[in-house]
């Protein structure tokens, strides 16, 4: 079984010449701005910590992965602009990772940021739909594609964030091949690959949102957990699967 990593270096600014495909989220492609995308840098009580990705789902909050709130005491959160220059940061420091999160497996890695005052909504920054409350179906089903956003590295040995949002494209796995990668609990965790073009998720996009289409609706369906730790572009990505907590999403947030 190969080993997961969610560890990331503090972002470091350089610029880059952007390409029609470059490594950046590992061979992905330059995303146009998704107004629910959030950048999420996240600190200790010593100052020290990485960055990583999560969606907005209501004008108070953002879901994300828990590991990226447990053991953390600040986060700032980049909205409204797929140029990394160009974002507005908030910060804010109350977060809620769930209550049956797992460090060791990540078994339960969803969380959820909560922002001192409401976002105003516009064509740049705006929610994206969660599923259904009483989905009957555990969304997204196998062979279903997802797009994935992030600003991560360019490999896991090159920490270099991108200074543009990138996008991929994923589809579902079976879930016996998601587990020969990953200690993962079926239905809480599902993964996905790019099997055609070979892009995949790298440090720095954990955390990110897994977006696919229900009934015609760009839908929020999984939070990216977790990477091999070469962020090889051969091995599936994690995901939580936010249908399965969905219940809990809507005790914290009303949402």
């Amino acid at each position: 079984m190969k080993r997961f990593a969610f560890i990331a270096l503090l972002f470091t600014v350089g610029a880059q010449v952007l390409p029609d495909r470059t490594p950046y989220i590992i061979n992905g492609h330059p995303a146009p701005h998704q107004p629910y995308n959030a950048y999420v840098q996240y600190l200790n009580a010593q100052n020290a910590g990485y960055f990583g990705g999560g969606s907005i789902i209501s004008d108070r909050h953002i879901l994300t992965a828990a590991h990226i709130i447990n053991g953390f005491v600040r986060w700032d959160i980049g909205l409204g602009s797929n140029a990394f220059t160009q974002l507005s940061i908030l910060t804010t420091n109350m977060a809620a990772a769930h209550p049956d999160f797992n460090v060791n497996t990540l078994d339960n890695d969803i969380g959820i940021l909560t922002l001192a005052h409401p976002l105003i909504f516009s064509s740049a920054i705006a929610p994206i739909t969660l599923p259904a409350l009483q989905g009957q179906l555990q969304l997204p089903l196998e062979n279903e594609e997802g797009a994935i956003h992030g600003f991560g590295f360019t490999t896991a040995a090159s920490p270099i964030r991108s200074d543009f949002l990138m996008r991929s494209f994923q589809r579902v796995t079976s879930s016996n091949v998601c587990q020969q990668y990953y200690q993962v609990i079926i239905p809480n965790h599902f993964c996905a690959e790019d099997t055609v073009e070979q892009s995949n998720l790298c440090f720095g996009d954990l955390g990110a949102g897994f977006v696919t289409y229900v009934r015609g609706s760009p839908t929020l369906t999984g939070v990216a957990s977790m990477i091999a730790n070469d962020c090889a572009s051969g091995t599936p990505t994690g995901y939580t699967r936010v249908g399965t907590y969905r219940q809990w999403i809507q005790q914290v947030t009303g949402v």
